[in-house]
């Protein structure tokens, strides 16, 4: 596997939750990745940049175009097991798949966004049997301030 330059805008912390739980099999719940990384739970942040799901959007985004997989897919609603709306905003995905900006609250998913979701999950457990990442965030010394639940 190459290495790849992780792009300054990538949460570090973020991403290490992320590759850890996909090493392990296992998906995250978007509060579990708030409550270790330190991100603010409730009002609506100031930016975009600071909103879970625009961080998990920018590291999937990444994922996609260097190694083929959406590492976002293993980031789940508690209520639903699936990822958020927003998920299928990605210009990564086919365009059957999908949704515009006015979708992106919704997180009703059809039995074919459903499909999706679990075949990229596949990929993200496959490819992170192989994956050196955790190295590479670690040494940018971000710290999370608790373990995942």
């Amino acid at each position: 596997m190459t290495q790849a330059k992780m792009p300054a805008y990538i949460r570090a912390d973020v991403l290490l939750v992320l590759v850890h739980a996909a090493k392990r099999g296992q998906t995250v719940q978007y509060l579990s990745i708030m409550r270790a990384c330190g991100i603010p739970r409730g009002q609506p942040p100031k930016s975009a940049e600071k909103a879970i799901g625009y961080i998990v959007g920018a590291i999937s985004e990444w994922t996609s175009s260097k190694w083929s997989v959406f590492l976002s897919s293993i980031v789940v609603e508690k209520s639903t097991g699936y990822p958020g709306g927003g998920f299928f905003g990605s210009s990564h995905l086919p365009k059957d798949l999908r949704r515009p900006s006015s979708r992106w609250m919704d997180n009703t998913l059809s039995e074919k966004e459903k499909t999706h979701v679990h075949k990229c999950q596949a990929d993200v457990f496959e490819w992170a049997r192989t994956c050196k990442l955790s190295v590479a965030i670690a040494a940018r010394g971000k710290k999370m301030r608790g373990p995942i639940a």
